[in-house]
């Protein structure tokens, strides 16, 4: 779809913009194929943002009852203006510009300790709603983290990365070794949450002092460590292991204030063993949109992704083969 359609549609679809002076903007953001525009009144007022989304993902269409959802639930994500579904287009509620990645060197007591306290707070209660106690409004969701999922981001991982950027010899290798369909295995067997998914620093707007969910298309039954796995080893990001430590610290605290009963020590270890998963995904997803989609910026993430792999490899429930053949 073109600028040109977007606003065709805008003035077709918001009557009140029908004879504006609008400015619309191409906004660059994310690897999903789908097109952002901010349409806005020049000189100031209102703003919104255009999101057309293809059908080659099944995820893209389902980004309007999910929103619908959370909303209803007040957990905090833009609200939809407008929608004409037919054309997959939407108009979505402009939560400015300025996203967690954006506070990457501000300092951390004062700037990014509590905005990403804040993104915790928010996507925790999202967490809190289990797949035994599902709410009846819950739209159509993405599969859920099972054997098959954990397996199919492995599989990603190995194919897309290691083959690419190490060998296929060695990805066999790991195809062959225990463990890591071990890993799948067990957190497939444990309790399941709501999660976000791709719950890392681009997908958290700020706003007025809060914080805002974007991008969470993807959402499904998984283990809420998954997500803050996302968020604290997120490649784009980069902590210090004080800070670090610091995030750990707090979602603990979320999870034993809203009463969940559990070790610090099992905490912890099915934390490393979800970032193990994550950032697997990740590498894969960086090998795929770099080398076979031709977007090469995606690469310049992997050096991060794969150190923060390699050191998580050596602790509790990590997968220390992976530190023996990538390294």
């Amino acid at each position: 779809m073109e600028l040109a359609d977007i606003e065709r549609y805008t003035r077709e679809t918001l009557p009140e913009w029908s004879e504006a002076d609008l400015a619309f903007s191409l906004i660059e953001k994310g690897g999903s194929g789908r097109l952002f525009v901010r349409v806005g009144e020049k000189g100031g007022g209102r703003s919104l943002i255009a999101m057309h989304y293809g059908l080659d993902r099944a995820d893209n269409p389902r980004f309007a009852a999910i929103t619908d959802f959370l909303n209803r639930h007040d957990i905090a994500a833009p609200s939809i203006a407008a929608r004409r579904e037919e054309l997959c287009l939407l108009w979505v509620e402009d939560l400015g510009e300025t996203d967690l990645g954006n506070l990457a060197g501000t300092d951390w007591e004062s700037s990014r300790r509590p905005a990403y306290e804040s993104a915790l707070r928010t996507v925790f209660p999202l967490h809190c709603v289990t797949e035994d106690a599902a709410p009846d409004d819950l739209p159509e969701l993405e599969r859920p983290f099972d054997e098959s999922l954990y397996e199919w981001e492995r599989n990603y991982f190995l194919t897309h990365y290691v083959e690419r950027f190490h060998s296929p010899e060695i990805a066999e290798k790991l195809r062959a070794h225990p463990s890591l369909a071990a890993l799948g295995n067990e957190l497939a067997g444990q309790r399941r949450s709501l999660v976000h998914r791709d719950f890392q620093s681009t997908n958290v707007m700020l706003r007025d002092g809060g914080s805002y969910l974007i991008d969470y298309q993807g959402l499904r039954w998984g283990l809420p460590e998954y997500d803050l796995a996302s968020m604290i080893y997120d490649p784009y990001s980069e902590f210090t292991p004080g800070e670090t430590e610091d995030l750990v610290d707090f979602y603990y605290s979320l999870k034993q204030d809203a009463g969940h009963a559990e070790s610090r020590e099992d905490y912890e270890r099915r934390l490393v063993q979800c970032a193990m998963q994550r950032l697997m995904q990740a590498l894969g997803a960086y090998g795929f949109l770099g080398e076979v989609k031709g977007k090469r910026e995606f690469l310049a993430h992997i050096p991060v992704a794969k150190r923060r792999l390699l050191e998580l490899s050596e602790r509790e429930g990590g997968l220390p083969v992976l530190g023996d053949l990538l390294d």
